[in-house]
């Protein structure tokens, strides 16, 4: 059957189809029909013979036994007509247990930059035991583009085979090139014998040494082991790259400057190879010429500065010399970008992540940079959404959790925020360029709603390590710390803060009525002689926040108006996470404005809304004001509730001269006429080692009308107010005499 050479064409199409679907059986009579009119494709259009060429490449692979010859030869055809294309080497130098040398020697000299023919390449020399060869090739892959994850696992592979070669080998090996192999593959078995090998000079046994303090010891040691011993001591190129590695592994940014200088210019080689033993010349100074481990330096530098020293020329530098070298190198990228968001230009910083994305920027590096993007944006669900994707391709960062955290804390999620919190610094190291002090930040906010206060001390002292004395960051601590330590009523350790943050000028406007309260409060602490008095015209007129009620309520109290203040001091505690303390502060500020119809409603309100919160004193005024409102089955209720709950303070700790709990309950009783209930606290009134008058002459009255048989009583009461000076009124002096007198005729005649 004769076939035009558009039917030609469009059978190679269909047989291209249904070997890509596996469909053998159908492919038969196509195939013949092709061969059969092969001819009238001619040499007039090599792009159609190249199409049937390349088909039956492909076709030949379908078999198990693969013919390569066969396959070669439509290689070279395609050679031939000119028509060869990457892919096409690609495909038969995947057959690495067979396909000719020269085949590879031709299409990585065509294709210089392709990191596939080299790492099949790289495999054929792996099979073929050739690992010198091997390893030469994918680290000048790697070079070109240093995130082929796949040429840098295989060249470990490769490594650690040549290594396991040389070590089993029954011929004495180099030192230098098993300290190599064994640095390159982290062998720290080899590492350790080669401590002992007498053939290394002194510079690369540190390096023995250092890599194993590496891998065994932990940060803290490895920087004191610079300071003191390894940074005086003359070091190889290879071990300052490897310590300096480690330091930004570890984000201890302040030992790369020491560690690192800066690097050489890269020399390129000629591009002029005309034969394979030139190119592979090419290659190794290629992989030499420092192209990919200057910009690593420069990475590494700029880093230093950016998360450490904070100098933005040094930053500049390192972009503007390391982008000369490779102006899509996504690392350095992605620097630039952080230091365009530190500077809040946000868009031109979003333009530069997405631009090191597209040339190579991790997944990871990019979500985190959505999730930067998100948190600045205020969507918050949308930094957890991000943080969930982060975590599902990368173990957590100290980043990716203070996001995370950050986000639960502004959903006011506190209890999840807090376990995020507590992983984070307790499993990362803590530097001071980190996320570290702001995690001991909404640690210690979270710890203040939740009135653990031990723990907020701890970390606001952690926190403040992390900054200068006299920075914006020190002082927004210490300015947390002074309404943090007013609702704990230590008014002296708040003054302290205050004052200090007073004359340094950092002293926030809504905390000063807080300062002004505690000078007026406390009057044994001096007030500035700067600091203003309070005036009705510092009353927020229009109150909408918890600060505007609180600092409100705090004005009125000095300026005496305690009914408007502990009005206020209410709206505030319905404000606050603190609702207790402020409810507390009110009640006392009505109790000293003798505002008492107030006071019992701010006892009503702290018993209803926040139970957990009531104490001796709340329970004792509320029963007082109670006894002074006449309320008095309420009050004897109330008053046994305090006896009941605070036993302690109500017999051991209240005053012995003058017991008001007492009192209040006798009078209680003797209004509610329960005599049994008043002869009984009158009593516990006159066991104390000195009564007072009017008690004995109480239970003096009490024995006249319950007692009046009982001379001995009487007389005995009577006798103790002559014993112990108090003035016996003449009519008192004669009943006495009377009693005696009775006595003794009665009991003594």
């Amino acid at each position: 059957m004769s076939l035009t050479r558009q039917e030609v064409l469009q059978h190679i199409e269909e047989a291209h189809a249904l070997l890509i679907a596996k469909k053998y059986a159908e492919l038969n009579p196509i195939i013949t029909a092709i061969q059969d009119n092969l001819d009238v494709l001619g040499y007039k259009y090599p792009k159609d013979n190249a199409r049937y060429y390349r088909f039956f490449m492909l076709y030949m692979g379908a078999f198990e036994q693969v013919n390569i010859e066969v396959m070669h030869s439509y290689v070279e055809a395609l050679e031939q007509v000119g028509q060869v294309l990457a892919s096409d080497y690609e495909y038969i130098c995947s057959y690495h247990n067979t396909c000719p040398e020269s085949v590879y020697e031709k299409a990585l000299q065509a294709y210089p930059y392709n990191e596939t023919l080299h790492i099949h390449y790289a495999l054929k020399l792996q099979v073929e035991k050739r690992y010198t060869e091997a390893i030469a090739v994918l680290k000048y892959v790697l070079e070109c583009y240093p995130a082929t994850t796949e040429a840098r696992f295989l060249l470990w592979e490769i490594e650690s085979a040549q290594l396991d070669d040389l070590v089993t080998s029954s011929e004495e090996a180099d030192c230098y090139e098993l300290l190599d192999l064994a640095s390159a593959t982290h062998n720290l078995d080899v590492l350790k014998g080669l401590q002992l090998d007498t053939r290394l000079d002194k510079k690369s046994k540190h390096l023995t040494y250092i890599q194993v303090a590496i891998w065994e010891n932990r940060s803290v040691e490895i920087i004191e082991q610079w300071n003191s011993e390894w940074k005086s001591v003359e070091l190889t190129d290879l071990t300052r790259n490897v310590l300096a590695d480690y330091a930004k592994a570890f984000m201890i940014y302040e030992l790369v400057p020491q560690i690192l200088k800066a690097p050489q210019q890269p020399e390129f080689p000629q591009t002029d190879f005309t034969n394979f033993s030139e190119y592979k010349a090419y290659m190794q100074a290629l992989t030499n010429s420092g192209w990919q481990l200057a910009q690593h330096h420069y990475l590494l530098l700029g880093n230093a500065a950016y998360f450490y020293s904070n100098n933005k020329n040094a930053i500049a530098i390192c972009l503007k010399r390391g982008l000369a070298l490779n102006e899509k190198n996504p690392l350095l990228l992605n620097l630039k970008a952080m230091t365009l968001k530190s500077e809040d230009k946000n868009q031109e910083a979003g333009a530069i992540y997405h631009e090191a994305f597209r040339n190579g920027l991790t997944m990871d590096n990019y979500l985190l940079y959505l999730i930067e993007l998100n948190n600045r944006i205020e969507s918050y669900q949308g930094v957890l959404d991000t943080v969930k994707q982060f975590h599902i391709r990368h173990t957590p960062t100290l980043k990716s959790l203070f996001f995370k955290a950050r986000a639960l804390f502004k959903f006011h999620r506190d209890d999840e925020a807090l376990v995020v919190l507590n992983e984070a610094l307790q499993d990362f190291p803590l530097h001071s360029r980190s996320y570290a002090p702001w995690m001991h930040h909404y640690r210690m906010v979270i710890n203040k709603r939740k009135r653990n206060y031990t723990q907020y001390f701890i970390d606001q002292q952690a926190e403040i390590n992390y900054y200068v004395d006299g920075d914006d960051d020190y002082f927004n601590t210490t300015n947390l710390a002074v309404e943090t330590i007013f609702e704990q009523g230590e008014y002296e350790e708040c003054y302290k803060y205050a004052i200090y943050n007073h004359e340094q000028g950092k002293l926030v406007e809504e905390l000063y009525p807080i300062f002004q309260w505690i000078c007026f409060y406390d009057f044994l602490l001096e007030k500035p002689e700067d600091l203003q008095d309070v005036t009705e015209a510092n009353i927020n007129q229009q109150p909408e926040t918890f600060e505007d009620f609180r600092n409100n309520g705090l004005i009125y109290w000095m300026l005496d108006n305690h009914t408007a203040a502990a009005e206020s001091l209410m709206v505030a505690a319905s404000k606050s996470v603190n609702k207790a303390i402020y409810l507390k502060l009110a009640l006392t500020c009505a109790q000293e404005g003798f505002k008492n119809s107030l006071s019992l409603t701010i006892c009503e309100t702290i018993r209803k809304e926040v139970p957990e919160a009531r104490e001796f004193k709340t329970d004792y005024i509320y029963a007082n004001i109670l006894n002074d409102e006449q309320r008095h089955l309420e009050a004897y209720a109330a008053l046994l509730n305090v006896l009941k709950s605070y036993p302690e303070r109500a017999f051991i700790e209240f005053p012995k001269d003058f017991n008001y709990l007492l009192h209040t309950l006798k009078n209680n009783a003797k209004a509610l006429e329960d005599m049994s209930g008043y002869n009984k606290y009158v009593s516990m009134l006159l066991s104390r080692d000195n009564p007072i008058e009017n008690q004995l002459r109480e239970q003096q009255d009490l024995a006249k009308s319950q007692s009046e048989e009982n001379l001995f009583l009487q007389h005995n009461l009577m006798e103790n107010l002559a014993r112990l000076n108090f003035e016996l009124y003449p009519e008192e002096q004669e009943e006495l005499k009377e009693m005696k007198m009775r006595i003794k005729a009665a009991h003594f005649a």
